[in-house]
């Protein structure tokens, strides 16, 4: 510890370098998702992750089908955020989604490893890893 709180720790780019659910990888989002979450010192995040795969347009513009497969499996939101340093808790305050229904606040147990940042979604046993960009 070098005298930050957690908040502090927190600021920052962190790269996604995995998901898992019961130890296992998480399905659905093929063998290297990619993704990106920020926090910024003035409250505000935003998280965004892509799965590992390609999806093909025919067209200028996406038809319905591919777009509905492009954004299957896809993470991305921003808002504010607040953290509970003694209940180890980050919770984002989503303003936006691009998943529809996505509303509310999501809260994250926490856990800092050396570089790396593992997210915690509160009642389940799915654990998100994140290495902080340098």
């Amino acid at each position: 510890m070098n005298g930050q709180s957690d908040k502090e720790r927190l600021i920052g780019s962190w790269r996604h370098i995995g998901s898992t659910v019961d130890g296992k990888p998480r399905p659905g989002q093929g063998a290297n998702p990619r993704g990106i979450i920020i926090y910024d010192a003035h409250g505000y995040m935003a998280c965004h992750v892509a799965p590992d795969r390609d999806v093909t347009k025919a067209g200028d513009k996406p038809t319905g089908d591919e777009a509905k497969a492009a954004l299957d499996g896809h993470v991305a939101y921003f808002g504010k955020y607040s953290v509970d340093e003694g209940a180890r808790t980050v919770t984002h305050h989503r303003q936006g989604s691009v998943q529809p229904g996505d509303k509310g606040d999501l809260v994250r147990g926490y856990e800092f490893v050396g570089d790396r940042l593992i997210l915690k979604p509160l009642g389940t046993a799915t654990e998100v890893m994140w290495e902080r960009i340098k």
